[in-house]
């Protein structure tokens, strides 16, 4: 089957065209604006990726409470549908929902260094038969740090966690159970206007054994285990971001896998349904 290049192009299209809260995005992210300071949250996310491996999107609905600039909590659930290439044997298309998560982010804003850090975790309540979950709770610890030089901000992201997370630029075609840590780095720039780019490099260094459920798959065969070589990747990321409105974000992305030789190309729209509706009651 060949990549689905109508069906991506109608994507990008909507992305262009509609307006919609930024795409959700794993690491910890520091406030934008005080209407987002404090009180309760709700975010409205669609962002998928696709590339010769398949398409796979999700819809996610994401709960919490900022008790004030800093620290804030959530929870939510994503609906996910995976069309894997019918060049993929033994996979079918999926659509069904994901491990509900919780989350905890702290932030901090200085004139030498702004910080963030968020421990997140996902309760197995879905299949592995589908390879929709891996049977064990998992957990990812994040940190943010970046710094403003005028419009460009160089930032660096790292982690520790047991099972390799989707990122707004990659949907895997799999879920894993292993140890790892993960790293990303770049400069973001801000184009003015509401547009800004994001370039960045990612690494992902796991240890011990590594486990996968591919996604998709027709008949449950237990997973596939192996080393570290199993999950270990490294590649590059471009974004382009655009805030349509104070409550809608778009963004579209492209990840290169240096280890799979993997093109993705990607998309998110998201709108922050808690601040529409504190400002449509004058909060």
């Amino acid at each position: 089957m060949k990549f689905p290049v109508r069906k991506f192009s109608f994507l990008l299209f909507a992305f262009l065209f509609a307006a919609t809260a930024k795409a959700q995005v794993k690491n910890p992210q520091l406030p934008k604006s005080p209407v987002e300071q404090r009180g309760f949250t709700w975010t409205e996310t669609f962002e998928g990726s696709g590339n010769t491996d398949g398409f796979i999107t999700d819809v996610n609905s994401t709960f919490g409470y900022a008790f004030n600039a800093h620290f804030s909590v959530d929870f939510g659930i994503p609906f996910l549908f995976v069309n894997p290439s019918t060049s993929k044997t033994g996979t079918t298309s999926v659509s069904s929902f994901g491990n509900p998560y919780l989350g905890m982010t702290y932030s901090r804003k200085s004139e030498a260094l702004n910080y963030g850090t968020s421990l997140n975790g996902s309760i197995p309540a879905s299949t592995t038969a589908k390879g929709l979950s891996t049977g064990r709770v998992t957990f990812d610890w994040s940190n943010h740090f970046d710094h403003d030089f005028g419009n460009v901000t160089p930032f660096l992201d790292l982690g520790i966690a047991n099972s390799v997370s989707d990122t707004r630029y990659f949907h895997r075609p799999f879920i894993s159970l292993g140890k790892l840590a993960h790293f990303e780095a770049g400069p973001e720039f801000d184009l003015g206007d509401k547009w800004s780019v994001t370039a960045s490099g990612y690494y992902i260094l796991p240890w011990g054994p590594q486990k996968i459920y591919e996604r998709g798959k027709k008949k449950s065969s237990g997973g596939v285990t192996g080393g570290p070589s199993l999950t270990r990747d490294a590649g590059a990321n471009i974004g382009l971001d655009y805030q349509a409105t104070r409550f809608v974000d778009l963004s579209a992305g492209y990840s290169y896998s240096s280890y799979y030789v993997l093109n993705t190309y990607s998309f998110g729209i998201a709108f922050n349904v808690a601040s529409m509706l504190k400002a449509g009651r004058g909060y």
